[in-house]
């Protein structure tokens, strides 16, 4: 198969990405290993953008954002988003997603209050990708390699469900795959992102920046029995917070409104409750929270849980929630690979030290718009032939025998290596003990030959886990 872009994840960044590349003319492919949208961290979002606002000057945006990146954020970056994210809102808006704008940002209004308005926001951009003629829709298809051709990107290389070797040639590629929060034993992501768009871009010999700032958000169910589910704010005022002796942290701690504290000091909560951990569970205590509220957004969405959250305490925990580093990108979105770029939580720059709520979907869509255009008039302009396909498919091989078990086996201790050493609370000594472990487990890892589709599929991720 040839295209002009080949797009490398269907989250909404990679959505967007497409949508944009197409509106300029090119011919483009959107490839994911789950379902367009809806298997990304994307529909997990609370539909949150942050943004200027009427009430928001762009110069406060820009300043919020810095300082809580701890300013060290690209601030190109930063300002280019604040030029651009009015345009973005108006191409959401465009779209028919209804966003109500706030004081600080805007939300999605979900049509129902039991869904999440993450899934609210990929359906509409999926289905107006399922309808689009120049976007073909690959699923299943999982993506091992950036092909290079003379220091330039050639396409990209992977297989498909039947396990099956598959090559796309393009002259740009744009990679949107997400970030790795689930190689942590508690994390809030969808379970299958495990860093392998930077695998794919360190492999094409990009540098990863700033990888050891990781976010990790405050409020997530551990109780056993239950999904990783994010507790979305805003946070109800007659909420409480309790140690096991049943003392509140919120109060021991000064904290007045978690809300607050999400948007602007996510880490030093989070670094709050997670030493609070160690010394015991902690549990959320819903039952002063008045009948009415269960029936909005966001308690509406605890309904479905086979859990009665009104009348019983429920453990938490901070999760990994947020990869800050990446793949360094320019204005453009282009990274230092010829033909390479990178939109979403992927790329590196923007958030500095650590983000911003609701700054995560803004990203997604202003950069993944940048990324698009100019992935098409890249490939416009750097178009190749087809002379060197034969040359470039050979090589590909098929993996054969092994044990799903031991795959998952090593998944488990990769999960409980980066919670126990590359935690919320690290320190250099237990970081160098984690990367030991770590280089005994790839070793490991390494002997295991893949015999089925699936273990193939697990063998990769693990592979980008451990790199």
């Amino acid at each position: 198969m040839k295209k002009d872009v080949v797009v490398i994840g269907a989250g909404c960044a990679g959505m967007v990405a497409a949508l944009e590349a197409q509106v300029q003319g090119a011919e483009v492919v959107i490839i994911d290993r789950g379902p367009i949208g809806i298997g990304s961290n994307s529909a997990l979002s609370n539909g949150v953008f942050a943004g200027p606002t009427m009430h928001y000057s762009p110069e406060e945006y820009i300043r919020d954002t810095i300082q809580t990146g701890k300013e060290i954020n690209c601030e190109l970056l930063v300002r280019l988003m604040a030029k651009e994210a009015p345009h973005a809102f108006s191409l959401l808006r465009s779209l028919g997603i209804e966003l109500v704008e706030l004081a600080r940002n805007y939300v999605i209004k979900s049509p129902c209050p039991e869904l999440i308005p993450g899934v609210t926001l990929v359906r509409v951009l999926a289905e107006r990708i399922k309808n689009l003629r120049g976007v073909d829709k690959l699923t299943g298809l999982y993506v091992t390699e950036i092909l290079k051709n003379s220091g330039e990107v050639f396409g990209v290389r992977g297989f498909d469900r039947a396990g099956e070797d598959a090559v796309i040639y393009a002259p740009t590629v744009v990679l949107a795959s997400g970030g790795a929060a689930a190689i942590y034993l508690r994390s809030d992501n969808q379970k299958g992102i495990m860093g392998q768009g930077y695998y794919l871009a360190a492999k094409a010999g990009l540098d990863l920046w700033d990888m050891e700032f990781v976010q990790f958000y405050p409020f997530v169910i551990a109780e056993p029995g239950l999904p990783s589910f994010l507790l979305y704010p805003p946070y109800p005022k007659e909420a409480r917070l309790l140690d096991a002796d049943g003392k509140d942290i919120l109060k021991k701690y000064d904290i007045d409104n978690p809300n607050e504290a999400i948007l602007t000091r996510r880490d030093e909560f989070s670094t709050v409750l997670f030493e609070e951990c160690l010394r015991g569970p902690l549990y959320m205590d819903y039952r002063s929270v008045p009948d009415s509220a269960w029936e909005r957004h966001p308690l509406s969405l605890l309904r479905r849980m086979k859990f009665d959250f009104r009348s019983k305490l429920f453990a938490v925990s901070p999760a990994a929630h947020f990869f800050i580093g990446g793949v360094r990108i320019d204005e453009e979105g282009q990274t230092s690979l010829p033909g390479l770029f990178a939109c979403g939580e992927v790329a590196w720059g923007l958030h500095g030290a650590n983000r911003m709520g609701g700054n995560a979907l803004t990203e997604c869509i202003v950069f993944g718009r940048i990324a698009g255009r100019n992935a098409a008039k890249y490939a416009f302009i750097h178009h190749r032939s087809s002379s060197n396909l034969g040359r470039l498919s050979e090589g590909l091989s098929r993996h054969r025998s092994s044990n799903q078990r031991m795959l998952g086996e090593l998944r488990r201790r990769i999960r409980e290596i980066a919670w126990r050493y590359a935690g919320v609370v690290r320190s250099e000594r237990e970081m160098r003990e984690g990367l030991t472990k770590l280089t005994d487990l790839e070793m490991e890892l390494k002997t295991i030959v893949p015999q089925t589709v699936s273990e193939r599929r697990l063998w990769w991720d693990l592979t980008s886990a451990v790199f």
